[in-house]
C-alpha cells in the first residue's frame, strides 16, 4: 500500500512539474556521478519496502544540475561613443518638429513611420544648424527621427499629432 502511495506521489509530481513554464536555457554540461555496481540481495516482503523507499531517496538525490540561462553569457556592449545626440522638439500649434544635432558635416535627417519606412527625408550641408520640418501631413502616431553623418548616427523617439 506504501509502494503504490508513494509511486502516485511521484506521479503526481512529474506531472505538475512538466506544466510549469520555464526561461529558455541551453543545457548545461553537467557531470553525472558514475553509480556504485548494485548488489542483489535476496527479496522478501519485509525487505521490498525498505528497499523501494531507499531507491525513491537515491533517485531524488541524483538530481542534475539546473541548466544555465543563455543570458547569463551574454556579453555587455559598451555604448558607442561617437553617436550623433539629436534634440527634436515638436510644436503642436504650427506642427512642426524642429530638428538639431551636434553633427558638423553634411547630416541626413529622416523621419520614419512605425514600420520604418522614410516618410520625411532632408539633406543639410551643416548637421549644427537646427532644421524645421513640416508634418502637418502626417497621421498622428509616435515616429523615429534619424539622423546619419558618415558613419555616425543617432535616433529619437517623438510624438506627432497631439
Amino acid at each position: 500500500m506504501k509502494t503504490v502511495v508513494v509511486t502516485l506521489g511521484l506521479g503526481i509530481g512529474m506531472i505538475l512539474g512538466l506544466g510549469t513554464a520555464q526561461a529558455q536555457t541551453k543545457p548545461a554540461a553537467a557531470k553525472v556521478p558514475a553509480k556504485a555496481p548494485a548488489t542483489k540481495a535476496p527479496v522478501t516482503k519485509a525487505a521490498a519496502k525498505p528497499v523501494a523507499a531507499s531507491a525513491v531517496a537515491a533517485s531524488a538525490e541524483a538530481k542534475p544540475a539546473p541548466p544555465e540561462l543563455i543570458t547569463s553569457k551574454m556579453e555587455m556592449v559598451a555604448p558607442s561613443t561617437d553617436a550623433i545626440k539629436v534634440r527634436v522638439d515638436t510644436n503642436p500649434l504650427t506642427k512642426r518638429l524642429i530638428v538639431r544635432t551636434n553633427a558638423t558635416g553634411p547630416t541626413r535627417v529622416e523621419v520614419n513611420d512605425a514600420s520604418g519606412r522614410p516618410v520625411i527625408t532632408r539633406d543639410l550641408l551643416a548637421g549644427d544648424e537646427a532644421t524645421t520640418l513640416d508634418v502637418s501631413q502626417l497621421p498622428a502616431g509616435y515616429y523615429i527621427v534619424q539622423c546619419t553623418s558618415g558613419s555616425r548616427s543617432g535616433m529619437r523617439r517623438v510624438m506627432v499629432g497631439q
